[in-house]
Protein backbone atom coordinates (compact mmCIF):
# COMPACT_ATOMS: atom_id res chain seq x y z
CA UNK A 1 0.00 0.00 0.00
CA UNK A 2 1.54 3.17 -1.19
CA UNK A 3 2.17 6.54 0.96
CA UNK A 4 -0.87 8.15 -0.58
CA UNK A 5 -3.31 5.31 0.42
CA UNK A 6 -1.89 5.52 3.52
CA UNK A 7 -2.36 9.02 4.07
CA UNK A 8 -6.25 8.42 2.73
CA UNK A 9 -7.38 6.25 5.32
CA UNK A 10 -7.23 8.37 8.49
CA UNK A 11 -8.93 11.53 6.41
CA UNK A 12 -11.64 9.43 5.22
CA UNK A 13 -11.96 7.59 8.75
CA UNK A 14 -12.83 11.14 10.14
CA UNK A 15 -15.19 11.57 7.69
CA UNK A 16 -16.82 8.71 7.87
CA UNK A 17 -17.50 8.89 12.19
CA UNK A 18 -18.52 12.76 11.83
CA UNK A 19 -22.46 12.21 12.13
CA UNK A 20 -24.94 13.61 9.42
CA UNK A 21 -28.14 12.63 7.55
CA UNK A 22 -26.68 9.11 7.20
CA UNK A 23 -25.92 8.46 10.61
CA UNK A 24 -29.11 9.73 12.08
CA UNK A 25 -31.07 7.59 9.76
CA UNK A 26 -29.16 4.07 10.85
CA UNK A 27 -29.68 5.34 14.76
CA UNK A 28 -33.61 5.97 14.23
CA UNK A 29 -34.34 3.14 12.10
CA UNK A 30 -32.39 0.92 14.71
CA UNK A 31 -34.28 2.32 17.58
CA UNK A 32 -37.56 2.51 16.68
CA UNK A 33 -37.63 -0.36 14.14
CA UNK A 34 -34.73 -3.53 14.75
CA UNK A 35 -31.28 -3.94 15.06
CA UNK A 36 -31.86 -5.95 11.31
CA UNK A 37 -33.36 -2.45 10.38
CA UNK A 38 -30.64 -0.69 11.08
CA UNK A 39 -28.49 -2.81 9.45
CA UNK A 40 -30.46 -2.42 5.89
CA UNK A 41 -29.96 1.28 6.36
CA UNK A 42 -26.56 0.71 6.36
CA UNK A 43 -26.66 -1.49 3.13
CA UNK A 44 -28.57 1.20 1.67
CA UNK A 45 -26.38 4.10 2.71
CA UNK A 46 -23.04 2.50 1.27
CA UNK A 47 -24.68 1.07 -2.09
CA UNK A 48 -25.50 5.10 -2.33
CA UNK A 49 -21.60 5.89 -1.64
CA UNK A 50 -20.70 2.35 -4.30
CA UNK A 51 -22.89 4.84 -6.77
CA UNK A 52 -21.14 8.46 -6.05
CA UNK A 53 -17.67 6.63 -6.25
CA UNK A 54 -18.53 4.45 -9.68
CA UNK A 55 -19.86 7.74 -10.93
CA UNK A 56 -16.75 9.87 -9.95
CA UNK A 57 -14.40 7.32 -11.03
CA UNK A 58 -15.54 7.56 -14.86
CA UNK A 59 -16.37 11.11 -14.55
CA UNK A 60 -19.96 11.04 -14.37
CA UNK A 61 -20.18 13.07 -11.70
CA UNK A 62 -18.39 16.35 -13.39
CA UNK A 63 -21.63 16.74 -14.55
CA UNK A 64 -22.62 18.10 -10.96
CA UNK A 65 -19.46 19.96 -10.65
CA UNK A 66 -19.97 21.95 -13.47
CA UNK A 67 -23.52 22.35 -14.02
CA UNK A 68 -25.16 24.65 -11.39
CA UNK A 69 -28.83 23.58 -12.71
CA UNK A 70 -28.07 19.67 -12.51
CA UNK A 71 -26.15 20.48 -9.09
CA UNK A 72 -29.48 22.17 -7.70
CA UNK A 73 -31.75 19.84 -8.67
CA UNK A 74 -30.00 16.62 -6.76
CA UNK A 75 -29.69 19.25 -3.93
CA UNK A 76 -33.53 19.84 -3.88
CA UNK A 77 -34.44 16.23 -4.69
CA UNK A 78 -32.06 14.97 -1.80
CA UNK A 79 -33.52 17.79 0.95
CA UNK A 80 -36.92 17.33 -0.04
CA UNK A 81 -36.40 13.70 0.47
CA UNK A 82 -35.26 14.15 4.20
CA UNK A 83 -37.75 16.52 4.95
CA UNK A 84 -40.43 14.13 4.09
CA UNK A 85 -38.69 11.60 6.09
CA UNK A 86 -38.45 14.20 8.76
CA UNK A 87 -42.34 14.48 8.51
CA UNK A 88 -43.01 10.74 8.25
CA UNK A 89 -41.00 10.61 11.67
CA UNK A 90 -43.34 13.29 13.21
CA UNK A 91 -46.26 11.16 12.33
CA UNK A 92 -45.34 8.41 13.70
CA UNK A 93 -44.50 10.17 16.85
CA UNK A 94 -47.95 11.00 17.25
CA UNK A 95 -49.45 7.55 16.45
CA UNK A 96 -51.33 5.72 19.20
CA UNK A 97 -48.94 3.25 21.07
CA UNK A 98 -51.08 -0.32 19.33
CA UNK A 99 -51.10 1.68 16.12
CA UNK A 100 -46.98 2.48 16.10
CA UNK A 101 -46.32 -1.18 17.21
CA UNK A 102 -48.37 -2.49 13.86
CA UNK A 103 -46.35 0.10 12.08
CA UNK A 104 -42.95 -1.78 13.41
CA UNK A 105 -44.10 -4.97 13.44
CA UNK A 106 -44.43 -4.66 9.83
CA UNK A 107 -41.45 -2.80 9.05
CA UNK A 108 -39.36 -5.92 10.17
CA UNK A 109 -40.92 -7.88 7.89
CA UNK A 110 -40.05 -5.31 4.96
CA UNK A 111 -36.55 -4.47 5.05
CA UNK A 112 -36.30 -3.29 1.89
CA UNK A 113 -37.55 -0.04 2.86
CA UNK A 114 -34.91 0.79 5.06
CA UNK A 115 -32.62 -0.03 2.05
CA UNK A 116 -33.96 2.25 0.34
CA UNK A 117 -33.91 5.43 2.45
CA UNK A 118 -30.17 4.44 3.32
CA UNK A 119 -29.67 4.46 -0.44
CA UNK A 120 -32.18 7.58 -0.96
CA UNK A 121 -30.72 9.72 1.47
CA UNK A 122 -27.12 9.16 0.08
CA UNK A 123 -27.31 8.89 -2.91
CA UNK A 124 -29.22 12.36 -3.71
CA UNK A 125 -26.65 14.34 -1.30
CA UNK A 126 -24.62 16.07 -4.59
CA UNK A 127 -21.85 16.73 -1.77
CA UNK A 128 -20.96 13.42 -1.30
CA UNK A 129 -20.13 13.38 -5.46
CA UNK A 130 -18.15 16.72 -5.14
CA UNK A 131 -16.75 15.18 -2.23
CA UNK A 132 -15.73 12.30 -4.23
CA UNK A 133 -14.38 14.76 -7.02
CA UNK A 134 -12.66 16.95 -4.97
CA UNK A 135 -10.75 14.31 -2.50
CA UNK A 136 -9.56 11.55 -4.51
CA UNK A 137 -7.42 13.11 -7.09
CA UNK A 138 -5.39 14.37 -4.03
CA UNK A 139 -4.75 10.57 -3.82
CA UNK A 140 -4.00 9.37 -6.84
CA UNK A 141 -0.07 9.94 -8.58
CA UNK A 142 0.14 10.34 -12.05
CA UNK A 143 1.82 6.83 -12.26
CA UNK A 144 -1.65 5.06 -10.74
CA UNK A 145 -4.31 3.68 -12.69
CA UNK A 146 -7.08 6.21 -12.35
CA UNK A 147 -9.60 3.93 -12.50
CA UNK A 148 -7.77 1.11 -10.39
CA UNK A 149 -7.15 3.39 -7.35
CA UNK A 150 -10.15 5.26 -7.74
CA UNK A 151 -11.52 1.81 -6.94
CA UNK A 152 -9.32 1.12 -4.08
CA UNK A 153 -9.91 4.29 -2.44
CA UNK A 154 -13.63 3.71 -2.85
CA UNK A 155 -13.49 0.30 -1.19
CA UNK A 156 -11.46 1.91 1.53
CA UNK A 157 -14.13 4.16 2.25
CA UNK A 158 -17.07 1.68 2.12
CA UNK A 159 -15.50 -0.35 4.07
CA UNK A 160 -15.43 1.79 6.88
CA UNK A 161 -18.60 2.95 6.31
CA UNK A 162 -19.71 -0.50 6.89
CA UNK A 163 -17.99 -1.22 10.16
CA UNK A 164 -18.86 2.34 11.92
CA UNK A 165 -22.22 2.47 11.09
CA UNK A 166 -22.52 -1.33 11.36
CA UNK A 167 -21.38 -1.19 14.41
CA UNK A 168 -23.09 1.75 15.73
CA UNK A 169 -26.33 0.02 14.77
CA UNK A 170 -25.51 -3.24 16.44
CA UNK A 171 -24.40 -1.71 19.40
CA UNK A 172 -27.69 1.00 20.01
CA UNK A 173 -29.61 -2.56 19.11
CA UNK A 174 -28.44 -3.97 21.95
CA UNK A 175 -29.84 -0.96 23.97
CA UNK A 176 -33.16 -1.80 22.82
CA UNK A 177 -34.66 -3.82 25.45
CA UNK A 178 -33.99 -1.01 27.78
CA UNK A 179 -35.43 1.74 25.73
CA UNK A 180 -38.12 -0.14 24.01
CA UNK A 181 -41.33 1.37 25.74
CA UNK A 182 -43.70 3.03 23.25
CA UNK A 183 -43.40 6.36 25.28
CA UNK A 184 -39.43 6.37 24.48
CA UNK A 185 -39.92 5.68 20.36
CA UNK A 186 -42.44 8.12 20.27
CA UNK A 187 -39.47 11.18 21.86
CA UNK A 188 -37.01 9.20 19.55
CA UNK A 189 -39.47 10.13 16.25
CA UNK A 190 -40.39 13.20 16.97
CA UNK A 191 -36.61 13.90 17.83
CA UNK A 192 -35.38 12.05 14.32
CA UNK A 193 -38.03 14.24 12.79
CA UNK A 194 -37.15 17.42 14.27
CA UNK A 195 -33.48 16.81 13.02
CA UNK A 196 -33.88 15.86 9.89
CA UNK A 197 -36.23 18.32 8.71
CA UNK A 198 -33.45 20.65 9.94
CA UNK A 199 -30.66 18.92 8.08
CA UNK A 200 -33.20 19.24 4.84
CA UNK A 201 -34.06 22.71 4.97
CA UNK A 202 -30.06 23.08 5.88
CA UNK A 203 -28.93 21.55 2.73
CA UNK A 204 -31.75 22.94 0.44
CA UNK A 205 -30.90 26.58 1.50
CA UNK A 206 -26.94 26.11 1.29
CA UNK A 207 -25.07 27.17 -1.64
CA UNK A 208 -23.65 25.27 -4.22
Amino acid sequence: MDGLTLAFIPIVAILTVTPGSDTMLVVNNTLTRSTSDGLCTVVGVNAGLLVHAMASAFGLSMILMNSATAFEFVKMAGALYIIYLGIQSLRRSRTDSEELQVINNGSKRNFTSSVREGFLTNVLNPKVAVFYLALLPQFISPADNIIEKSFLLMSIHICMGVMWLGSLSLTLGKMRPLISGSKFKKRLEALSGVVFIALGLKIALSKN
